[in-house]
């Protein structure tokens, strides 16, 4: 048998998030990654996922769920709709910002590299 480890979106308990109204899944310990960081967002309508940046860790961002948006920029500056499984890779320095406008909640899968602990930036 192969060594590997599976995870369902509907299994998990999902956690409120400590900067907004929006619940995760943590999926690094479950899936006991260890080079990678990962979650499960979901996003409810009108919520977001707290601006941020990284130091030296990059991520991708997967809409699994949505249609969705995302704000770059320090101030926010550019929009960018991001279709329904599409997937985005942001670099450590780039500010980002995960948003939901519509009336649905959104799901998205984040996963950061290398696996650092407190690298964000808000």
């Amino acid at each position: 048998m192969g060594d590997y480890k599976i995870s369902s979106i509907e299994e998990q308990n999902r956690t409120k998030s400590k900067f907004t109204e929006a619940f995760t899944v943590g999926l690094t310990d479950e899936l006991e990654l260890k080079s990678m960081r990962g979650k499960f967002w979901f996003v409810p309508p009108g919520e977001e996922i707290v601006a941020h940046k990284h130091k030296v860790q990059e991520e991708i961002y997967y809409q699994i769920r949505g249609p969705g948006k995302m704000l770059f920029g320090e101030n926010k500056e550019e929009i960018v709709e991001i279709p329904e499984g599409s997937i985005v890779s942001v670099p450590p320095e780039t500010w980002r910002q995960v948003i939901n406008d519509t009336s649905k909640e959104h799901i998205w899968l984040i996963v950061g590299a290398p696996p650092v602990e407190k690298d964000g930036v808000h």
